[in-house]
């Protein structure tokens, strides 16, 4: 199983865009007024022992000004750099952390949403809100993660110094020793060779503690000696609530991001299950792998994750390019395009950082195991009369659970940071300009309240799912039908000269879906329900329709074998010498469900 990975620098989606990105946006010349939150100049004094809320609190108070101006400044005052779809590929190309293949699909996700959204808005205001949005989110973010690095980092360095401290005290003897004889027996100088370098591995994790320790002081705006660490609250409530599932995540992002709230607001209102089937229309490998079952751990299925979002991140740059060069009158169906590409980047934004939280729950779990293991081990033979190879090779296995010591809090501290970034995904926003006003004392409370209440209360209040959205069956073939059609029945697309958005998925969608109403379709003798490449899908298909549609039960279908211009497809037919197949065929194309009268 692949490592989970360090997503810290993975959901800093500004200073991702601060390093990088090149906007054409209108705003690119005027001067930048933002409203300043100028309280790092004099920050409060610490006062008892500093939590997690308190580390948010004061990571995004004493920063997110700052943060804030910068990011203005790199996306509407920097000169003409790397295109956007470039920016995209160098990120699916960058393996750091633990190098899980997901942490570069998320960073292109956030930074194709964050991108499209500054260009499509056109609202200066809405984009000055959302890049405080998530500036402070990314703030918060990354006071929790250094918020439990210094928690760990606190204990550790006690640990090594002890070591360091015993171990010097033996490399010293036998230095003595050396001075005083001249010599040393082979076992000795070997030995001695053996203390050194574990003392300097130890000192070396002694200063990377140091280091976090340091970093986690300069982020929240205080004094190294005067940080005295809790850690009893937050971290343990940690568990992902297995009843929350990808689709509530997503149904709570679509009620409650502004990426929605803008589309609408520029003539492009949705339903919840119209993004959904979005999503499943051009990507029809999603519903295949609902069919067929997934798992995070599936390398099949982690791949295609990330192949994906790296596909629907470049899309969405894409189109949106093709609508800041488009003509005037082509703007307008061009930036829907783009809002459409959009809701289907948030949702598969969602799914990736669900299921890294998932992957830290699963590497916690290994990775506590081989520390457990390691620690009996050591336990075993820490008192015995150990010769000098045995002895550094006991040294060893201590500087070696150290290190998985601190990938255990590594990861728990990933996880908190990842489960958190989740509920932000979700629409969850605490922080505003007003709140940040306030002493640090109230900014905990009121924190405190959200995450603890306000933050299950919003997925608590999804609104139920509206009777009029049908619910989507079998989309997860549509994509082999749709290139039937073209071929059978359009001409080929012709070769784009500039970046515009693929028309293969736009083609006809009405009259795909529409209702028959010509009394003359009730008398067609076959109804048509899919085209697959692979025969086992068009089965698979016929199982579905029998249980979403019961008078399909007694029915028997044929599957077709045709040729359409040298490709093989399986048709799922069903056959009537007196028709009276309208009915049931209209029920299905107002589920979005593919149907053909002929």
């Amino acid at each position: 199983m692949k490592k989970f990975v360090n997503i810290t620098c993975v959901l800093s989606v500004l200073a991702l865009l601060a390093a990088c990105a090149s906007s054409e946006n209108k705003a690119a010349n005027k001067k930048i007024e933002v409203e300043e939150l100028v309280f790092a100049r004099d920050p409060e004094p610490i006062r008892g022992k500093l939590d997690v809320y308190g580390s948010m609190a004061r990571g995004v108070k004493y920063n997110v000004d700052v943060a804030v101006k910068e990011t203005n400044k790199k996306l509407f005052e920097s000169k003409q750099g790397m295109s956007p779809q470039n920016i995209i590929q160098n990120m699916m190309n960058v393996k750091s952390g633990r190098n899980n293949p997901l942490y570069d699909s998320l960073r292109a996700l956030d930074y194709a949403v964050f991108y499209a959204l500054t260009n499509l808005s056109g609202n200066k205001g809405f984009i000055d809100a959302n890049i405080f949005t998530k500036t402070s989110q990314n703030l918060a973010l990354a006071s929790i993660k250094a918020h439990k690095n210094a928690l760990f980092g606190e204990k550790q360095l006690k640990e090594i110094k002890r070591l360091i401290d015993k171990e010097q005290k033996k490399l010293n003897d036998i230095k003595a020793k050396e001075e005083r004889t001249g010599r040393l027996t082979d076992a000795e100088l070997s030995y001695k060779k053996g203390l050194e370098v574990a003392l300097l591995k130890l000192k070396e994790m002694y200063e990377a503690q140091v280091f976090a320790m340091a970093e986690y002081a300069h982020l929240i705006k205080a004094d190294e000696k005067d940080l005295k660490l809790e850690g009893r609250t937050f971290y343990e409530l940690e568990d992902l609530d297995k009843k929350l599932t990808v689709q509530m995540f997503q149904r709570s992002a679509f009620h409650n991001r502004a990426e929605f709230g803008i589309a609408k607001e520029l003539g492009r209102s949705y339903r919840f299950r119209e993004v959904e089937y979005n999503l499943v229309r051009r990507y029809p490998e999603v519903e295949r792998l609902n069919i067929n079952g997934y798992d995070v751990e599936d390398e099949v299925y982690a791949e295609n994750l990330e192949k994906r979002a790296y596909t629907q991140a470049l899309k969405l740059v894409e189109t949106t390019e093709a609508y800041k060069v488009a003509k005037e009158a082509d703007k307008n169906s061009l930036r829907v395009r783009a809002f459409d590409e959009m809701g289907i980047a948030v949702f598969t934004q969602i799914e990736v950082a669900y299921n890294l939280v998932r992957l830290s729950e699963i590497d916690y779990g290994v990775i506590t195991k081989q520390v457990n293991d390691l620690k009996k081990d050591i336990k075993h033979r820490e008192y015995r009369r150990l010769a000098s190879d045995d002895a550094i090779s006991l040294l060893n296995d201590k500087i070696k659970l150290l290190n998985l010591e601190n990938e255990q809090s590594q990861i728990l501290a990933e996880k908190a940071l990842s489960l958190r970034a989740l509920y932000f995904y979700a629409g969850f926003s605490p922080f505003t300009k007003t709140m940040l006003k306030n002493s640090d004392k109230d900014i905990v409370v009121d924190l405190r309240a959200a995450f603890n209440k306000d933050m299950v209360e919003m997925l608590a209040n999804i609104p139920a799912e509206e009777a009029y959205e049908a619910k989507i069956s079998n989309e997860w073939a549509k994509k082999e039908n749709w290139l039937e059609e073209l071929m059978e029945n359009k001409p080929a697309p012709q070769v784009q000269t500039v970046v515009k958005p693929r028309a293969d998925y736009d083609v006809a969608d009405e009259d795909i879906f529409a209702p028959y109403t010509n009394p003359l379709y009730d008398k067609k003798k076959v109804m048509q329900l899919g085209s697959y490449v692979e025969r086992k899908n068009a089965d698979l298909e016929w199982k579905m329709l029998q249980e979403l549609y019961p008078e399909f039960k007694q029915k028997t279908p044929d599957v077709v074998r045709t040729r359409v211009n040298g490709q093989i497809f399986y048709r799922l037919v069903l056959r009537s010498e007196n028709g009276g197949f309208m009915a049931i065929c209209n029920r299905l194309r107002a589920d979005r469900v593919q149907c053909l009268l002929r």
